[in-house]
């Protein structure tokens, strides 16, 4: 069981503020989870293969058909777009050379920090 102090000290580590009323919540919540892994553990797997990939459960596969259906119109595709020209959206270019200076605009901002 999870106590109240132990999840605070969690929350710090994630560097994640709650109120008195969502830490008893959260302790709630969270001991509620740890009990349901408790319950799986319990659970006789002695005869069950590894599942690696959900896919290999499943024989044949069932998709959708492919259906060719309207698509959204341009104008309401680019209408919260910060930024928006002749029908297309506006991101900042970068290139290989460009990245290191690029990381480093976003990451440190006006500091003159090197990374």
């Amino acid at each position: 069981m999870v106590t109240r102090k132990e999840v605070e000290h969690i929350a710090g580590l994630a560097r994640l503020e709650f109120d008195p009323n969502e830490l008893e919540s959260l302790t709630t919540e969270l001991n509620a989870v740890l009990g349901y892994i408790d319950q799986l553990k319990e659970a006789d797997v002695l005869n069950v293969a590894p599942l690696e990939n959900l896919n290999e459960s499943i024989e044949t596969p069932v998709l959708r058909s492919d259906e060719v259906k309207p698509s959204l119109p341009v104008e309401t595709a680019l209408r919260n777009a910060p930024k928006a020209a002749d029908q297309y959206f506006l991101v900042p270019k970068v290139l290989a050379q460009d990245v290191k200076a690029y990381v480093e605009r976003d990451i440190v901002g006006d500091e003159e920090e090197e990374l």
